[in-house]
């Protein structure tokens, strides 16, 4: 009997996995107005695919700090913009005002009445262990000094409450703003992790100007352990909050960027909350205009890490011998900007195995990466490639992977098909074909063989071709030229010898 219940369990624990939605909901968007749609806020919905993106009316402006949760069925419970929390009618829950108090807010949420300025991973979401209605939003207060220059910084790491047990479902905030932590911490970087039991979570965050980490431990008993520990090298202070932390989809190793440090990696031990070694990968920011944010994200197969680079995406091979060798840029900003300029930034995982980038400031995109778990530029990256109904709110979430369970079945970190950690990548078309929208030029790359004497061409809308190019298995990758076209869509095939077609797609030239 015991050993049934046992074989029964294993079957069930990845569908429970697989189950656990808490980030199917994105919230973004900018300020909210009665008047117009063309600004305001917006929802990004994963329980369909492809993604829903839309407009939605909301009282809570959004900027840069951003945190949301769902059930487990992927329904919105509560969402924050580090000034109020709200519920997914979209009205404050009761109590979930003046969060975060003090001088910032009064000038953020009140007199701006925008978003709390705490900067990325400065707020996440968890739902307390072994509760099913009870949720804790850990969050970063920021403080501005007496000096001349008026030093913004994080003080305090702070925790308030959601009860869905109250008001109908709708919720009350228990407990706000209590003090967890009482010292100079680095700007963002809050990142969860599960503990190697699959239920209980390790809270990290660095401190300021300091190679130490605060470490807490979440159970359903609150936070019932806070230590610190020192490993590594201490982040560069200029490069502070323009960078990203991540960790990788079976939780051993924590990798953080940095504008001016080459990445960081923290061997980590989910059992005891310790980190257990420290290195790291140099990487070529490349010639840029300037230095800026280095976001970082890991394809859904853990193989793949990709930075973020103002100017320039990059992809790094974590199973390389030298990874630091294997650093391929994957994309480079087209020159789009409608009105400001899509640069590379934030980078977050998604519940549908893509890695969206956030694209800039307050833009009206976000970036692509169709294919992650794919080497170079088989991974598909789509320059502004998702549209979205309103400016962003230089807003996007950031989440930890709550589908990760204890390390003998650790699960898939998104719901798509794709490869477990070291295994196979997502299956991919033919023949890839980026950037879409394009601007001076297309790349073609092979995934697959072709039969022999295979074409691809390109058609306006008139039914003309264009450009034609034979492709041949063997290849890598083809640039074409879109010199002299017009601006518009066009219609692309992949044709046999016979002149069959074999595969079709639309690109846009602007």
């Amino acid at each position: 009997m015991k050993k049934l219940l046992l074989t029964l369990l294993i079957g069930i624990a990845p569908f429970y996995i697989l189950a656990q939605k808490h980030d199917y909901i994105w919230i973004s968007g900018d300020n909210n107005n009665t008047t117009t749609t063309t600004h305001g806020g917006m929802v990004l919905n994963f329980s369909q695919k492809p993604v829903s993106v839309y407009y939605n009316f909301r009282k809570i402006n959004m900027f840069v700090c951003n945190a949301s949760i769902c059930d487990t069925a992927g329904n919105l419970i509560a969402y924050s913009n580090g000034c109020d929390i709200g519920g997914a009618d979209d009205q404050i829950i009761e109590n979930g005002e003046e969060i975060n108090p003090g001088y910032l807010h009064q000038l953020r949420c009140v007199q701006y009445d925008d978003g709390y300025g705490s900067g990325i991973q400065s707020a996440v979401f968890l739902p307390v262990p072994e509760q099913d209605s009870v949720y804790t939003m850990f969050h970063k207060h920021i403080t501005v000094d007496n000096t001349p220059n008026k030093n913004v910084y994080t003080d305090k790491l702070l925790y308030s409450t959601v009860d869905r047990r109250f008001n109908a479902g709708k919720g009350r905030v228990t407990f706000k703003n209590v003090e967890l932590i009482k010292d100079t911490l680095a700007f963002g970087e809050l990142l969860p992790i599960k503990n190697a039991n699959g239920k209980d979570w390790w809270i990290i965050t660095p401190r300021r100007k300091n190679n130490a980490f605060y470490i807490l431990k979440f159970t359903k008993d609150g936070i019932v352990d806070t230590f610190t520990q020192k490993i590594g090298i201490t982040a560069s202070i200029p490069g502070e909050g323009y960078g990203q932390v991540v960790f990788s989809q079976d939780g051993t190793k924590l990798y953080r960027t940095n504008p001016f440090n080459p990445i960081m990696v923290y061997d980590f031990d989910r059992e005891t909350g310790v980190f257990t070694k420290f290195d790291t990968i140099h990487y070529d920011y490349g010639n840029q205009l300037s230095i800026g944010e280095v976001g970082c994200a890991i394809s859904p197969n853990g193989r793949f890490l990709y930075l973020g680079a103002r100017f320039k995406l990059f992809q790094l091979d974590l199973q390389a011998p030298d990874i630091s060798a294997s650093q391929t840029l994957v994309a480079e900003w087209d020159g789009f900007a409608a009105p400001v300029a899509t640069l590379f930034q934030q980078l977050q995982l998604a519940p549908d195995c893509k890695i969206y980038g956030l694209a800039g400031g307050d833009t009206r995109y976000f970036h692509v990466i169709h294919n992650p778990d794919a080497p170079g530029l088989a991974c598909n990256v789509e320059q502004h490639g998702l549209v979205l109904p309103t400016p962003c709110g230089a807003s996007m979430p950031s989440f930890p992977n709550f589908r990760l369970g204890p390390p003998e079945n650790p699960g898939l970190p998104c719901t798509s098909t794709v490869g477990t950690i070291g295994g196979p990548v997502s299956p991919l078309p033919a023949v890839s074909v980026f950037p879409n929208p394009a601007t001076t030029y297309v790349k073609l790359v092979v995934n697959h063989a072709l039969e022999q004497g295979a074409n691809w061409h390109l058609f306006d809308l008139h039914g003309r071709l264009v450009r034609s190019v034979p492709l041949d298995a063997a290849q890598a990758g083809i640039e074409i030229s879109l010199a002299g076209l017009p601006a518009g869509a066009y219609f692309w095939s992949v044709a046999g010898k016979a002149g069959e077609v074999l595969l079709r797609g639309k690109v846009l030239v602007l």
